[in-house]
């Protein structure tokens, strides 16, 4: 009999294909638990039967690695099915009951508290795996899951985006306003008696109390001043001054006197404008302006009725020198380049030397070149920026002699007074000329950078517009790269978030207020403007938008130079610039005269160094905090969420599936919408 138990093996079902490979017949049986298990009949070897150890219920705790895998991972709420329970508790029978013998009649009672234990040590052996690798409990944990719901896209943002910091800087400082009254200007009466009451102007600024006087005299000057610190009326004053000085009187038929230069045909309009409210009282002065996109018939008309004072636009001013003959620059006596680093920037530095040399050439025709050369001071010159780069300082170079130069920054301004000590004019100059680029930006412009990814630039743009128009009612300026990208911006915004969103089946469109609700930015007018416009639409739209109150206007570089417009209170910059003169002057269309203003610049995370060129150059430049965009958006959108990070996040959900969903359905938005993503790739 014991020879007999030595070749009788008890299996599990799980292992019978183990023994599959053994020879000899095989029989297959049934437990009286119901598990399968299969008996082999191995030849007799000569040795002592061998019987399963008795084993306390413990040892469950130290089965195989296998085992413990199917009591802690098997199912993801630990629960192990009742085919299985009896397998694993009928393998635990049978290495409890000692050689082969049948349980007695607690057998039942036994069973119990083993599963009871078996259970229990489980439940151990989970907490101890819980312990050690937390990434294997599957079990319900609400406090983790409570956790990652209330973590929003705005949170983990801010930990993928880079952290910038930022030495304490102290900006150039330029004060504004002086203290000295316009009426103390020795000047006719009658321009103070206009300016006040076209203007509303009553103390001089600091560029025009250094300037006018040096202009009033006759000398040659370089001006550089911040943006929107009066350098028009700098010139304008002096130059008119004289004009209405000539006795006899000036007429038509003296022809041009004053050439007023500027980049763009917006500026040369804006400046008209200026030379008309200033030449009121002497109607005998006649002012003009040429500038592309206007008829050439209309220009030769105005040239041969005769003009005193021609503003223009570089190309347009060389098309008619080459073709209008009745354009005669014989007596000339004042010549003004204003913006004349965008001039250079703009690829008209032939077009100005073409300008110069026809002036002066035919100031040699008609004097033998005594004017010219200045030596009797008939040809004045005056240049302006705001920026002072390598271009201006070369161009001034060549039109300038022996020129002044007028800084209203006190830190520049004690360069010049050690250049001042030198006894030579040629050393001065040579200073002069190669002084280092500086800026200056006004001290009442708040300036603001947001680093942003793509995929976010649309929406925080569109709540940063509503946030500010909630504050206070104003107009803001939005510079983009390219024509391609004003006119994409302007189509997607105006339809989603000026036009009303109905649902299919809401057909009441006559309630006013409902209209209103529905409505992100009910009472604000969106603009565009761009080199590709005609003239007409050009002109039309930038005195729709200076007269406007609350209004937006997308637009280019083209208005970022000398444009002077009203009420500006939010400049942003959608798309970083290119130059650092670029950044300057796109703030410059803020914060002028004194007034407050804010300036906002997006950049993306790889374009943070820009940031940090910004801080080198000593311009003062802090973060925007994103939270109060998306707040105030989730309150106008009626976002009702629970906690506020969730209503942030779905405010920019709810707006962004609307741009979206427009672009889905508009061919030509997104062929547009391809055309960006296409100049973002490039760039």
């Amino acid at each position: 009999m014991d020879l007999m138990l030595s070749n009788v093996i008890v299996e599990s079902s799980s292992a019978e294909n183990e023994k599959q490979a053994h020879p000899g017949p095989v029989g297959r049986n049934v437990d009286h638990n119901g598990a399968a298990f299969s008996i082999s009949f191995r030849k007799a070897l000569p040795m002592k039967a061998v019987v399963p150890r008795r084993k306390n219920v413990c040892e469950v705790a130290t089965l195989p690695s296998k085992s413990k895998t199917m009591l802690t991972t098997s199912q993801p709420a630990m629960k192990i099915s009742q085919d299985e329970d009896n397998q694993k508790y009928s393998f635990v029978q049978y290495k409890a009951v000692g050689k082969g013998k049948v349980a007695n009649a607690n057998k039942a009672e036994k069973l119990q508290i083993l599963e009871k234990k078996a259970t229990r040590t489980a439940e151990e052996v989970n907490e101890k795996l819980h312990e050690k690798k937390p990434i294997l409990n599957f079990q319900n944990d609400s406090a983790t899951i409570n956790r990652l719901q209330t973590t929003s896209m705005f949170d983990r943002l801010k930990m993928d985006l880079p952290k910038i910091h930022l030495p304490h800087v102290k900006p150039l400082e330029e004060q504004v306003f002086s203290e000295q009254l316009i009426k103390t200007l020795e000047i006719h009466p009658h321009t103070k008696k206009n300016i006040k009451d076209f203007l509303g102007y009553t103390h001089l600024t600091v560029v025009q109390v250094m300037a006018i006087p040096r202009l009033m005299e006759g000398r040659d000057v370089l001006i550089r001043a911040q943006t929107g610190s009066g350098k028009t009326l700098a010139y304008a004053l002096p130059l008119i001054e004289q004009l209405h000085k000539i006795r006899p009187k000036t007429s038509r038929i003296d022809g041009i006197l004053a050439v007023v230069i500027v980049p763009t045909r917006e500026l040369a309009v804006q400046t008209y404008e200026l030379m008309v409210k200033l030449l009121k009282p002497y109607t005998w002065i006649v002012s003009g302006f040429l500038c592309g996109g206007e008829k050439r018939k209309a220009e030769k008309a105005r040239l041969r009725a005769g003009l005193n004072i021609l503003i223009g636009t570089p190309g347009r001013f060389c098309d008619h020198i080459r073709n209008t003959e009745t354009l005669k620059l014989g007596n000339v006596r004042w010549l003004v380049l204003d913006e004349a680093d965008r001039l250079l920037e703009l690829g008209y530095e032939k077009d100005v030397k073409e300008i110069v040399s026809a002036i002066q050439g035919q100031w040699c025709n008609a004097d033998d070149c005594s004017n010219v050369l200045k030596k009797d001071g008939s040809l004045q010159t005056v240049l302006l920026s705001a920026t002072l780069t390598a271009s201006v300082k070369e161009l001034a170079g060549l039109t300038l002699r022996d020129p002044v130069y007028v800084e209203t920054s006190e830190g520049i301004r004690n360069r010049q007074m050690l250049a001042e000590t030198f006894e030579e004019s040629a050393e001065y100059g040579d200073h002069l000329l190669n002084m280092e680029e500086c800026v200056s930006i006004p001290s009442t412009a708040k300036q603001r950078y947001l680093v942003i990814p793509p995929k976010l630039r649309l929406v925080t743009l569109s709540g940063l517009i509503a946030l500010e128009q909630h504050k206070k009612p104003s107009k803001a300026l939005v510079f983009m790269a390219t024509q391609d990208l004003v006119d994409f911006h302007y189509d997607v915004m105006v339809e989603v978030l000026t036009s009303k969103q109905l649902d299919s089946d809401d057909e009441n469109e006559n309630d006013a207020d409902e209209t209103n609700e529905l409505l992100l930015l009910p009472r604000v007018v969106f603009f565009k403007l761009h080199g590709g416009m005609t003239q007409v639409e050009r002109s039309s739209v930038f005195l729709k938008f200076r007269r406007a109150k609350t209004a937006v206007l997308l637009c280019t570089d083209m208005v970022a130079r000398g444009i002077d417009i009203p009420c500006v209170d939010l400049v942003v910059q959608y798309h970083a610039p290119q130059i650092l003169a670029d950044y300057v002057h796109r703030v410059g269309r803020t914060a002028r005269a004194g007034h407050p203003g804010k300036a906002v610049l997006f950049v993306e995370p790889a374009e943070v160094d820009f940031i940090k060129y910004l801080s080198d150059k000593q311009i003062s430049i802090q973060e925007q905090k994103i939270d109060g965009i998306f707040v105030h958006l989730g309150q106008r959108l009626k976002c009702a969420q629970k906690t506020i990070a969730r209503n942030k996040e779905q405010a920019a959900i709810v707006l962004q599936r609307r741009f979206e969903q427009l672009i889905a359905k508009e061919k030509e938005l997104f062929l547009s919408a391809s055309k960006e993503l296409y100049y973002l790739y490039l760039c």
